[in-house]
């Protein structure tokens, strides 16, 4: 029948009550009736979510469904605006939510709804949510509420917006999450029923959110329940957006959106984030999940980006710039078509107002879009950026940093139409350029251009000894300015340490080739599932090195079986992945880097 509390309000200590009294009893029914419960823990579960809600202080009418009107949001301010102006959400937490419900220890929704008719705070109107809102605590809770209101002015839909914000909605004088998978399933049935999400965003150029485990939570669970995802930034900030796109600055999102790693994120308490990773690890991997919100953070801007081509007021030089830059917001979601007619206006404008420097960076930016549409542009792409190097040197000169760039673009253009004697010219003065310019945040530039060199140096179908060592020079030199920026387990580091692998292995160095490939491989299983090419690829690539390798030395932990000591000549499985392939001990085991190995030789 229905539980006790399913159809009362109930208070934490009745909630607390009830749970006590009747956890054995429950229990019981689970081994007696064994025809009705072992035959399925479903009905079992049920229970548990019911005694999570219970003491998350969520039973009764079940507030993890409720929200609060965006005009009692609203009126709320109003009535608290003296205590509310320079605090963050997590102070007006602690030093209102928390004070006006300490009597009653409810969540503020509850403690509203309780209150008597005619009360100051029974004037508030709670519903079903439809509208979730993801923010950070350290967000001023001003500028949170404004951020909402202009979604609702965009927005206005065509009924009242009830919006679930934790604050107001989940009790909290709960310290934390007592159960956290049986939560973590509550939460998602709650917002797939709402139906709607919505993200703040602040700062527009680093917003707290992308570095906080919970609001990564939340991104996770809304791409699972598959709901609608919006974003917003306040007035304030818009208008912030607006000034740099028009100042030539606007691309600094996208450089710090290239940046954004969620396994880096923060929580209050340890064990929460250590839950929330543990479960994007299982389901879907860091970086897939940082290529999904990178990819609709921009969408977003891109879409802010547009309308500020729509202001008035702006100058022709203002103009242009947003011009720039939304064909390069353009650019990178993919929208090639928009991007290169935008860019063809920013050029036209460029040139009737006599602006070489701007046409350049049009012609360069032209050549970047081309280039991205496939081979069959690959040489209009090139024209362009000629052109834009030809006019940006006559100007800024040979050694500026924005012709190198421009020359960084003609080089990857012309190693795709295989001149690569010319691509490693241009690749050459380009890195002499940026090293002499390492500390303007070029570290990264520097690293992928000594990519590219390595990669044409070994492009011929016998490379030389020098070309090879040097080629071996520019891999580590790569690697290690990923490591330096990205730490030790990004994708850019596993693709880096593959290049290395490959280039040591032509030159006939295998143990080392084969440890850097082990060791990407390892980074590839950390960041994605194991069916990714990646993952597939890099186990390959090992199989088949393997199998043409003369002898190479392995940690004991990879051979199978490994019940006992291995001795000269024995027959073993080699783990790769999820394949085996066979081999014979042929040394005695050896300590090597803090770990007992043995060489093997494959069969």
């Amino acid at each position: 029948g229905p539980l006790p509390y399913a159809t009362a309000r109930l208070t934490k200590s009745e909630s607390l009550q009830i749970a006590h009294q009747n956890k054995h009893e429950w229990y019981a029914k689970r081994k007696s009736r064994s025809a009705r419960w072992e035959t399925s823990s479903t009905q079992f579960n049920l229970y548990r979510v019911e005694i999570c809600l219970i003491i998350l202080g969520l039973a009764g009418s079940s507030p993890v469904r409720l929200g609060i009107s965006f005009e009692s949001l609203r009126q709320f301010r109003d009535d608290h605006f003296r205590e509310l102006v320079g605090k963050t959400t997590g102070q007006v937490r602690d030093d209102l939510i928390k004070r006006l419900t300490s009597a009653s220890q409810l969540s503020f929704a509850e403690f509203c709804t309780r209150t008597p008719s005619g009360g100051q705070y029974s004037q508030y109107d709670f519903g079903p949510a439809n509208l979730f809102v993801s923010h950070a605590w350290d967000y001023n809770f001003l500028e949170l509420v404004a951020a909402i209101e202009d979604f609702v002015e965009q927005n206005p839909g065509g009924g009242t917006y009830f919006l679930w914000i934790d604050i107001f909605v989940v009790n909290q004088h709960i310290p934390s999450i007592p159960d956290f998978p049986t939560w973590s399933d509550v939460f998602k049935s709650t917002l797939r029923a709402v139906g709607r999400a919505l993200f703040v965003l602040l700062p527009w150029d680093k917003p707290i959110w992308a570095r906080r485990s919970w609001c990564l939570f939340e991104f996770f669970v809304a791409c699972s329940c598959r709901i609608d995802l919006d974003f917003v930034i306040p007035r304030t900030e818009r208008d912030r957006f607006v000034q740099s796109l028009c100042a030539n600055a606007g691309n600094t999102f996208l450089r710090v959106a290239a940046k954004i790693d969620l396994a880096k994120a923060e929580a209050k308490y340890q064990s929460d984030r250590d839950h929330i990773n543990h479960l994007v690890r299982k389901n879907i991997k860091f970086a897939v999940l940082n290529s999904k919100v990178v990819e609709q953070v921009r969408i977003f801007f891109m879409t802010e980006a547009v309308r500020a081509l729509r202001m008035v007021g702006l100058s022709g030089e203002q103009h242009m710039n947003v011009l720039l830059n939304v064909a390069e917001f353009q650019m990178e979601v993919g929208e090639l078509a928009d991007a290169e007619n935008t860019i063809r206006a920013h050029i036209d404008e460029s040139e009737r107002a006599g602006d070489d420097i701007s046409e350049a960076r049009g012609l360069e930016m032209l050549g970047r879009i081309l280039m991205r549409q496939g081979p069959e542009q690959y040489e209009a792409a090139r024209q362009q950026l000629d052109r834009s190097v030809k006019i940006q040197s006559r100007i800024l000169g040979d050694d500026d940093l924005r012709v190198a760039q421009t020359r960084n673009n003609l080089a990857s253009v012309l190693e795709k139409l295989d001149n690569d004697e010319w691509a490693l010219a241009m690749y050459q003065k380009c890195l002499e350029i940026y090293e002499a310019h390492e500390f303007e945040g070029k570290v990264e530039s520097i690293a992928n251009i000594k990519g590219n060199i390595g990669n044409i140096l070994m492009k011929s179908e016998h490379p030389n000894t020098n070309d090879l060592e040097r080629a071996r020079c520019m891999f580590v030199g790569a690697l290690v300015k990923f490591v330096q920026i990205y730490g030790r387990n990004h994708e850019k580091v596993a693709i880096a340490r593959t290049r290395l692998a490959r280039v040591l292995s032509m030159q006939g160095k295998c143990q080392d080739a084969f440890e850097e490939l082990w060791k990407s491989a390892k980074i590839f299983r950390h960041n994605f599932a194991e069916d990714h090419h990646r993952v597939v690829g890099t186990f390959e690539n090992m199989r088949m090195f393997l199998t043409n390798a003369n002898e190479v030395y392995v940690e004991e932990d990879c051979l199978q079986p490994g019940e006992w000591r291995f001795e000269t000549g024995d027959i073993v499985a080699l783990q790769i992945g999820d394949r085996f392939v066979v081999a014979i001990v042929t040394s005695e085991p050896q300590m090597i880097g803090g770990s007992q190995e043995y060489a093997v030789q494959v069969c």
